[in-house]
């Protein structure tokens, strides 16, 4: 059995929110990080990188900063990884604004575990086919290697997941249409329900 961990990410300065922090907008009474912290928690050990805001977090959900802040995802990943324990056979890379990405877990993991065994990991296609980089589980050792590949000696700032994640083999997986349904906009959040945020 696998032994998992998870990384969610909760950066950026929502400039198409007006600033706003996105993390706490409400879908059903809780914040949009609260969902995602939830549905990770099939994860042994769970790490946020970035800012908290108003959500209340279990008390075993450690929280950190990348390096420089807002330094993009690559960076955001990095310190996620290195705050984890060093043991996990797979890290679930999450962006912090999926009120519905439960329901990509289960196939993402299934994926990995066996249908795709040789696989350096598994990511979620949305209902356009598009890769959700921030929606997929990770081997840690092509993870870490990934990491290293990317900063070479040099910063991580602004590198992208794209690019963090280029040189792996991930199997991509169809999950339902919600489960990638992010908030970057208003309408975003409109589409699906979020409530909340000053200036609106």
């Amino acid at each position: 059995m696998l032994v998992l961990d998870a990384v969610i990410l909760m950066g950026g300065r929502a400039e198409r929110l007006g600033g706003a922090a996105k993390g706490d907008l409400r879908v059903d009474g809780r914040t949009l990080l609260e969902r995602v912290v939830d549905a990770a928690d099939v994860a042994r050990d769970r790490v946020v990188v970035g800012e908290v805001g108003a959500s209340a977090l279990p008390t075993d959900v450690r929280v950190v900063r990348e390096e420089p802040p807002f330094g993009g995802p690559a960076a955001a990943v990095a310190a996620g990884v290195r705050a984890l324990g060093g043991d996990a056979d797979v890290v679930l890379l999450l962006a912090g604004d999926l009120p519905f990405v439960a329901a990509a877990i289960a196939p993402l993991l299934d994926a990995l575990g066996r249908g795709a065994p040789d696989a350096d990991g598994a990511r979620a296609v949305d209902a356009d086919g598009r890769a959700q980089h921030l929606t997929c589980v990770v081997r840690r050792a092509a993870l870490e290697a990934a990491v290293a590949a990317a900063s070479d000696g040099r910063t991580l700032d602004g590198v992208s997941m794209r690019t963090l994640l280029e040189p792996l083999r991930l199997v991509d997986i169809a999950v339902a249409p919600e489960a990638t349904m992010d908030v970057d906009t208003w309408a975003d959040a409109d589409a699906v329900g979020a409530t909340g945020g000053e200036g609106r």
